[in-house]
């Protein structure tokens, strides 16, 4: 930008000027570079690197991107040009990842970061640029750009987004409203990810029958799916619910379960603003809902709320840190009444996905985008929120 905004806008890694011309989705130059990238990452010593970072270079990895190629890539795409991507400040690594995604679909990527640019971004950040300084990858300097600068600032959004193609925008309901409000270009898309939240169903006798050792790895993918993220991820389960035969192998198969998670979250970097913010929010919700007929505790790293009914759907939002509401159902679809157009994510263990698939299809679920096993919430996919991101991210020609 040549502009006054230059000063209140850093440029973290990458190209002040964008390339404005397309390429086609997974482009052969674009994989190459993205190969290295995910070396780079693999390559850091474990004792550096966060579960985080480690799943994303594993995603990242050359043949998982041969794999999307083979199932998204058409022969008569192009990109749109310039993607414009604001990430989430509480998501640290989705501005990788969307970046990546926009990367894939044949664009130049610019992406805002939170103004609270944490050490894991810098490193990512100086990973990318030293590739970039590199004469093999000279074609990828006008590719990307990350920047940061506070959101107050909209001028500077709406500078960058009357210079893109497509605005992507990741994060909550009132930040996708203002944003919003900043006129693009009358040719740009737009694609927006809002409020989301998410489930598990367990079945309570396959929990209930699994050895120690199972149940363990059971605990540590559930813990994967929600510790890793503070639950902020809109993928992150925030209750659970419990299919059973009977209540009393319900309550041993929930007793087993949640002592496991608890010595799984034993890991689990606990700062006292996260204690402070999860106990006062959960024990409000004692006082305002009286669905809530029980909280159990395992020391600070897991709060578990037992309702005597479906809550309401406002009260998932409020669960983060390792809390989490349960609820044990009178029939095998009673969790479909706690899903409203912001569930994201179904993930499940012991029952049939293809059953959970047909209870959406069949009552017409306003929610519920994607069903996974324990273990593969945060699992990013090309189709997110129901979209096809290569499709949406690009043009066909025909």
């Amino acid at each position: 930008m040549k502009t006054e905004r230059d000063d209140r806008v850093i440029y973290l890694c990458g190209s002040e000027e964008l390339d404005p011309m397309p390429v086609q989705p997974f482009d052969k130059g674009v994989l190459m570079f993205l190969g290295e990238w995910s070396d780079l990452i693999r390559n850091m010593p474990r004792t550096v690197i966060s579960d985080e970072l480690r799943a994303f270079s594993f995603w990242l990895r050359p043949s998982n991107l041969l794999n999307m190629e083979a199932v998204y890539k058409s022969e008569h795409a192009l990109g749109l040009g310039i993607a414009f991507h604001i990430a989430p400040a509480n998501v640290p690594l989705m501005f990788a990842y969307t970046c990546v995604i926009g990367l894939l679909a044949g664009n130049s990527c610019r992406v805002r970061v939170s103004g609270r640019v944490g050490q894991e971004t810098s490193l990512i950040c100086s990973q990318i640029q030293s590739l970039l300084d590199q004469d093999r990858f000279e074609h990828m300097r006008h590719r990307i750009s990350i920047v940061s600068y506070d959101q107050s600032y909209s001028d500077i959004t709406e500078y960058f987004s009357k210079e893109c193609d497509i605005r992507v925008v990741w994060g909550g309901d009132q930040t996708i409203e203002t944003i919003r409000q900043i006129p693009m270009k009358a040719s740009a898309e737009e694609l927006v990810m809002p409020d989301r939240t998410s489930i598990a169903v367990l079945g309570a006798e396959a929990v209930a029958a699994l050895s120690d050792e199972a149940l363990a790895q059971l605990a540590a993918a559930f813990y994967n799916d929600t510790y890793a993220m503070d639950q902020n991820a809109c993928s992150c389960p925030k209750m659970v619910f419990w299919q059973e035969e009977g209540s009393s192998i319900g309550q041993m198969a929930s007793e087993r379960f949640w002592n496991a998670v608890a010595r799984a979250s034993e890991r689990y970097a606990l700062s006292e603003i996260k204690v402070s913010r999860k106990y006062g929010s959960l024990f409000e919700c004692a006082m305002l809902y009286p669905e809530i007929r029980q909280i159990k505790r395992w020391h600070n790293r897991l709060y578990v709320a037992a309702t005597s009914e479906v809550p309401e759907k406002e009260l998932q939002s409020t669960m983060q840190f390792g809390s989490f509401l349960e609820y044990h159902m009178k029939n095998r679809d009673e969790w479909t009444q706690a899903v409203s157009e912001k569930t994201q994510t179904l993930t499940c263990y012991g029952v049939d996905i293809r059953e959970l698939r047909e209870t959406v299809l069949r009552q017409r679920l306003k929610g519920v985008y994607r069903i996974v096993p324990v273990g593969q919430a945060l699992w990013m996919d090309l189709n997110w929120d129901g979209k096809n991101l290569i499709r949406r991210m690009s043009r066909t020609v025909f």
